[in-house]
């Protein structure tokens, strides 16, 4: 049942971007839902899911947007390589800390793209970039995928939670 969702995962979010959710914008900000689902699915199963998941929706989304250096390609399962790590040594899954990791993600990622785009051509200051397109975009996305987080949190069960082990 997990693979069929992932497939249909793959095979509908890159054309739902594309196609309906830029209509959904913020000021002109609209948010990566490729990011948000690889980091949830980092966070709810592992690394080796986001990383395989990373890479097929990161090929989708570089196929759909036609960038040069095909950087999500490698940055979407580098992103969930470090979701799934976080969430692996984290015992209680909090929001707090969800949301503070795909913030810091959001923003890595805006961060690398700026960069190379940069080494393109001619761009716009960093700080300007910053200000009007990175750190919107990460608050857009963090806020999303927490809510979605919440969402998937009210629907599937709770994760085990494991009783600390003592030598008493």
């Amino acid at each position: 049942m997990k693979y069929l969702l992932y497939v249909a995962l793959v095979v509908s979010l890159v054309p739902f971007q594309a196609v309906l959710f830029n209509r959904l914008t913020i000021y002109g900000v609209h948010a990566d839902l490729v990011l948000i689902a690889v980091c949830l699915v980092g966070l709810q199963a592992g690394e080796l899911d986001a990383i395989l998941i990373g890479i097929a929706l990161g090929f989708m989304q570089d196929l759909f947007s036609g960038n040069v250096h095909w950087e999500n390609l490698w940055l979407k399962p580098l992103l969930g390589l470090l979701t799934g790590l976080a969430s692996r040594n984290v015992i209680n899954l909090t929001l707090t800390f969800s949301l503070a990791l795909l913030l810091a993600l959001s923003i890595f990622s805006g961060w690398v793209t700026f960069l190379l785009k940069s080494w393109q051509g001619p761009g716009v200051d960093f700080f300007a970039a910053a200000q009007g397109i990175i750190l919107p975009q990460a608050c857009y996305d963090a806020i999303l995928g927490v809510v979605l987080l919440k969402l998937i949190q009210l629907i599937t069960p709770p994760r085990h939670q494991f009783p600390a082990a003592s030598y008493e």
